[in-house]
């Protein structure tokens, strides 16, 4: 027999208690559970002006986006606040000056991928890469510069982007 709040105030006070728990046990019996907020995180840098300094990590002359401050514009580091997934892109430009230009992306000191350009000197030329990469909590994501020289004008055809796809445990 369903007891009805009006016939519970009626009954004694242990049995009242009783009812109030039970209630509350069923309503958080069909709660979801609360939200989880997912941090935000994203950064954007590009050359304003040339860089090349051969085997060193690129240092960004212009950061347009750094949501949550986790690029390190005096480094050119990304440090990883949270343990996820991200997704990283970088574009260049082979300055003219040089033949060719070589581009690493770096995780925490291991190559993961190569970027390379050539064109006779005198020429620009394009190119780019991307990746998804699995991080932990206080990995840092750059990249280095290998040979040539990129250029960077107000145009920014040198860019440096990332962003937290989903957190992972």
């Amino acid at each position: 027999m369903e007891t009805t709040a009006f016939e519970a105030t009626k009954a004694p006070l242990g049995h009242r208690a009783l009812l109030a728990f039970q209630e509350t046990m069923e309503t958080m019996t069909t709660m979801e559970p609360p939200a989880m907020k997912e941090p935000k995180i994203a950064f954007m840098a590009s050359l304003a002006t040339h860089f090349s300094n051969q085997n060193s990590g690129i240092i960004f002359s212009s950061v347009e986006t750094n949501i949550g401050n986790f690029f390190d514009v005096m480094t050119g580091r990304f440090g990883a606040p949270v343990s996820g997934v991200y997704f990283f892109t970088f574009s260049m430009m082979k300055h003219e000056d040089v033949e060719e230009v070589y581009v690493y992306l770096m995780h925490n000191g291991n190559t993961v991928f190569s970027m390379y350009s050539y064109e006779m000197k005198g020429k620009s030329d394009t190119s780019s890469n991307h990746a998804v990469l699995k991080l932990a909590k206080g990995d840092e994501v750059w990249l280095r510069m290998g040979n040539g020289a990129l250029h960077g004008d107000h145009q920014r055809f040198s860019t440096f982007a990332g962003f937290l796809l989903f957190e992972t445990k």
